[in-house]
C-alpha cells in the first residue's frame, strides 16, 4: 500500500526537527521510533516527540529526543506505531448523555413487534422500576411508527417513555400521558415541527415529534440534573478519552429543558458551576468547549446572546469554555421536521422550522457583533440557505468571526454550497447518518428521491476533497455511544460505508471518499480551528499542549475497512495519561 507523504522513505527526507526545551532540561515523557502525524502541513512527519509538564517541546528525529533523556523521563518505544493529535471531536453532546440512554435498548431492532418484544422482556426483568425507559426504536427501519395501543398491550400498567434513536421523538403509552399529564387539548408548541401526532379523530397516536414530549417527559420524573449529572458525565467522558478524545465541542448541552429558554439557562448554569469544579480539581478529563443553547421558538435572539456573554465570562479558559451559540431551528428528515426548499418525495410538505430566518439573521448579527461565533443545525436546505445568508449578512456588516458553524450539512443547494467553498464558512457532519447506517440510505431515497441525494447529499466529502475546514463526529446521543470513536468516522469518511456492517455498501453513489490525512484532519486541526483553537491544540507542534494519542500499529498501512478496529493504546490530554491501555 502506497503512504504518499507519509511513508518511512519519505519521512526520512522531511524531518525537521524543532525543540523549546531549554539547555540542560530533560523531557517528562519522551515517544520514540513512532510514525508521527503531526497534521502540520510544514512538517508532516517526524519520529519523535518529548513533552514537558503540559506542552510539546520537541518534534524531530529519534537522536534529538534521545539526548532530551533523563532519570525520570518516561520513554515509549512505539515501534513504528503511530502517535497523532489528540482527537477533537467536533460535535457530540457527551456532558449530559445519559437520560437519554436508560432502559431498553431498541438500536438494531427491525420491526415493532421485535421491539414491542424487548420492552416486555425488560419490563418483566425489572419489575421494581415505575416507569419503562428506553431508546434506538426506528419508524424507518420498521416502514411506519409504532403507536400508543401497541405499547399499551405490552406495558398496560406503567407508564413507558422510548425515545427514537435520533432523540428527536418518542413513542409513549397511555399511562406515560396520564403520568406526564399531558390533556388532549394540548397545543403544539410548533405545527409541523414540535407536536403531537394525532389520528383522524384527533387523538393521541402515542408520538410525540421534535422535544414536544418535553414537559411530560419532566412532569413523570424523567429529568432530575441534580442527583444524575455527575453519573452521566463521568461515564460519557471515560468512553470518550478511551477512543482518543481530548477535547470535545458540546453543540448545546442536550436536556429535556432545551425548548424552554429560562429552564434551560438554569441547567446550563448547574451543569458548567460542576464543570468548572472539575477543572479546578484537576479532574476534567476532556477540553469543553460548549454553546448555549437557541431552539426555544418564542425565544428571543438578544437575550440568548446576552446570556451566553454572561456565562463567556466566568468560563473561559482553555480546559473550559463557553464557544458560542447553537440555534436548533428545525427538526429532521427523517421525520419531515427539516425545512426544505422542494416537497419531500410523494408529499406537497417542504417541512417547517421553529426558528425561521428572521431570528437567525437576528442570532447571527448580534453575536458576531459581540465577537461571538453562532452555530446552527441545518438539516433541510431552506434552512441551509437561511444560515448561510445570515453568515454572509454578518460578514458584510464587518464582523470577524471565522469559526461560525454549519452542524450536519445534509442536503445542501448548488448556490449554498458554492457560497461555503468560496467564503471558506466551516462545516461539521456525522458521516453515519448519510451512510447506509441503520437503513439511512433506504430512508433518503424515500424521502428525499434518488435525484435530490445525488445532487445535495453528504457533500461533506466534496469539501473534504479540497481541504476545506470540515469536522466529523458522532452526534452521541442521536448515534449511540458505543460510535463514538473519531477513527469510527475515519473509517466511514474513507470509504462510505457502515464500519459495524461486513456487507455495508457505498453511499451515496455520486459521492467520492477522503484519503487518510483529510479524514485525520477531520478529527484533529479542523475541529480545533472551529473552536478557535488551533494554534494550541490540533496538531503536534513545539509550543503547543501536549494532547496526543497513540495507536497500537502504524494507521498509514491500514485497509480503510480496518481503521475503527485500531485500538488507542493511550490518550495524552495536557501533558497527562487520561488512558492507558497496553503502554
Amino acid at each position: 500500500m502506497m503512504k504518499s507523504v507519509w511513508s518511512k522513505t519519505i519521512l526520512s527526507l522531511l524531518l525537521v526537527c524543532s525543540s523549546s526545551v531549554a539547555v540542560g532540561q530533560t523531557a517528562d515523557l519522551v515517544f520514540t521510533n513512532a510514525s508521527v502525524l503531526t497534521m502540520n502541513d510544514d512538517s508532516p512527519t517526524a519520529e519523535a516527540v518529548a513533552v514537558t509538564g503540559n506542552q510539546i517541546t520537541y518534534v524531530g528525529d529519534a537522536a534529538g529526543a534521545e539526548a532530551l533523556v533523563g532519570d525520570n523521563t518516561e520513554v515509549f518505544d512505539l515501534g513504528g506505531d503511530t502517535l497523532l493529535p489528540g482527537f477533537v471531536s467536533g460535535h457530540d453532546h457527551l456532558i449530559a448523555q445519559g437520560w437519554n440512554t436508560r432502559g431498553v435498548n431498541l438500536f438494531g431492532v427491525e420491526s415493532v413487534e421485535d421491539a414491542l418484544a424487548s420492552i416486555k422482556e425488560y419490563a418483566d426483568a425489572n419489575p421494581d422500576e415505575d416507569i419503562i425507559f428506553g431508546f434506538g426504536f426506528n419508524r424507518s427501519v420498521y416502514g411506519r411508527w409504532p403507536t400508543k395501543e401497541e405499547l399499551d398491550g405490552v406495558l398496560p400498567d406503567r407508564p413507558a417513555f422510548i425515545l427514537d434513536y435520533t432523540i428527536h421523538d418518542i413513542w409513549m403509552n397511555s399511562k406515560a400521558f396520564d403520568l406526564g399529564e399531558v390533556s388532549i387539548d394540548e397545543p403544539d408548541q410548533v405545527p409541523g415541527v414540535m407536536y403531537w401526532q394525532r389520528d383522524a379523530e384527533g387523538e393521541f397516536t402515542g408520538i410525540g415529534i421534535e422535544f414536544q414530549w418535553a414537559p411530560a417527559y419532566r412532569t413523570a420524573g424523567g429529568w432530575n440534573i441534580e442527583s444524575d449529572l455527575a453519573g452521566f458525565q463521568q461515564v460519557n467522558y471515560a468512553a470518550a478519552v478511551e477512543t482518543g478524545m481530548t477535547a470535545v465541542h458540546v453543540p448545546l448541552i442536550a436536556m429535556p429543558t432545551v425548548t424552554d429558554a429560562e429552564l434551560v439557562k438554569e441547567d446550563e448554569a448547574l451543569v458548567l458551576e460542576y464543570l468548572q469544579g472539575l477543572e479546578q480539581a484537576g479532574e476534567l478529563n476532556l477540553r469543553t468547549f460548549v454553546a448555549t443553547a437557541f431552539k426555544d421558538p418564542t425565544g428571543d435572539p438578544a437575550a440568548v446572546v446576552e446570556h451566553t456573554l454572561s456565562l463567556r465570562e466566568k468560563y473561559d479558559s482553555d480546559m473550559l469554555r463557553i464557544w458560542g451559540i447553537k440555534i436548533h431551528p428545525e427538526g429532521n428528515w427523517g421525520s419531515k421536521t427539516s425545512w426544505q426548499l422542494e416537497p419531500y418525495e410523494g408529499t406537497d410538505s417542504r417541512g417547517a422550522a421553529a426558528i425561521e430566518g428572521e431570528k437567525i439573521m437576528a442570532t447571527y448579527l448580534l453575536a458576531n457583533a459581540a465577537g461571538i461565533p453562532v452555530g446552527t443545525h441545518v438539516d433541510g436546505s431552506q434552512t441551509v440557505r437561511n444560515t448561510v445568508n445570515a453568515i454572509m449578512a454578518a460578514r458584510g456588516a464587518g464582523f470577524d468571526v471565522p469559526n461560525n458553524l454549519l452542524h450536519h450539512y445534509f442536503t445542501v443547494p448548488d448556490t449554498e454550497h458554492r457560497l461555503v467553498i468560496e467564503n471558506g464558512i466551516m462545516v461539521n457532519t456525522t458521516p453515519a447518518f448519510q451512510s447506509d447506517w441503520d437503513g439511512e440510505d433506504e430512508n433518503a431515497l424515500a424521502l428525499l428521491g434518488r435525484a435530490r441525494v445525488e445532487a445535495q447529499y453528504a457533500r461533506y466529502s466534496s469539501l473534504m476533497a479540497i481541504g476545506h475546514n470540515v469536522s466529523i463526529a458522532s452526534d452521541v446521543p442521536s448515534s449511540p455511544i458505543d460510535m463514538i470513536a473519531p477513527l469510527f468516522n475515519v473509517e466511514i469518511a474513507m470509504t462510505l460505508q457502515d464500519p459495524q456492517n461486513p456487507e455495508s455498501k457505498p453511499f451515496p453513489l455520486s459521492r467520492k471518499p477522503a484519503t487518510l490525512e483529510q479524514a485525520l484532519k477531520a478529527i484533529t486541526i479542523h475541529p480545533a480551528a472551529q473552536q478557535a483553537m488551533e494554534d494550541k491544540i490540533g496538531s503536534i507542534e513545539v509550543g503547543k499542549y501536549a494532547d496526543l494519542v497513540v495507536l497500537d500499529q502504524d494507521i498509514t498501512t491500514v485497509a480503510p475497512r480496518d481503521i475503527s478496529d485500531i485500538k488507542v493504546l493511550g490518550t495524552v490530554m495536557d501533558g497527562r495519561f487520561t488512558h492507558r491501555d497496553g503502554i
